[in-house]
């Protein structure tokens, strides 16, 4: 895990960031405490139009239907001056409650998109689970096949490839642990959640 305001490694039980000080308690200074009920795709810039939406639940459908324990959602909105995009997705995390994904889909799965419409930035957010799976390196991948769409403001489109490029990155790990046993899949997990 990286922490969300200095980006330097930090172990994911730390109450707080080594190198910063950056905590749980200043994002809720900084955002509130209370728990925010959130659409999968949470428009509050309101820049995605009607078909825009639909196209893009069906990719969400699709991939939830294919990683039934994954949680694929989106913050699109215009974030204060004084909120970073990862801090705010590290607080959604925290926070925020997918409608629907109670139970079955829970945040440490989850894999969120927050766009910051005034600053034109997009960055992923991964809950503790999600980031076993994802490397940053593939987060970035999936940034940047998305940068066409994203520089002609379509960002309906530029969603769905992240989710997509997302998508098989998770096809490819899913392969790669199911030829593991037991014992090794639980070293490989744990190996790598140790070296974040």
């Amino acid at each position: 895990m990286k922490c969300p305001r200095c980006r330097r490694p930090i172990d994911h039980e730390a109450a707080s960031c080594y190198s910063c000080g950056y905590s749980e308690v200043e994002a809720a200074a900084s955002c509130g405490t209370n728990q925010v009920l959130l659409q999968r795709v949470h428009d509050a810039a309101h820049c995605l139009r009607k078909h825009e939406r639909d196209e893009l639940g069906e990719v969400l459908d699709f991939l939830e239907l294919k990683f039934p324990q994954m949680l694929f959602c989106a913050y699109l909105g215009s974030l204060p001056s004084h909120l970073s995009i990862s801090e705010l997705g590290f607080w959604l995390l925290n926070h925020g409650q997918v409608r629907g994904a109670e139970f079955t889909r829970p945040n440490e799965n989850a894999i969120l998109v927050v766009m910051d419409l005034t600053t034109k930035q997009v960055g992923i957010s991964l809950g503790y689970f999600a980031e076993m799976l994802i490397t940053e390196e593939d987060a970035y991948r999936a940034l940047n096949a998305a940068r066409p769409n994203l520089v002609n403001a379509e960002y309906g489109d530029a969603l769905e490839r992240i989710f997509l490029k997302l998508g098989k990155v998770l096809e490819k790990q899913g392969r790669k642990l199911r030829k593991l046993t037991r014992e090794q899949l639980h070293a490989t997990l744990t190996g790598r959640y140790n070296s974040v």
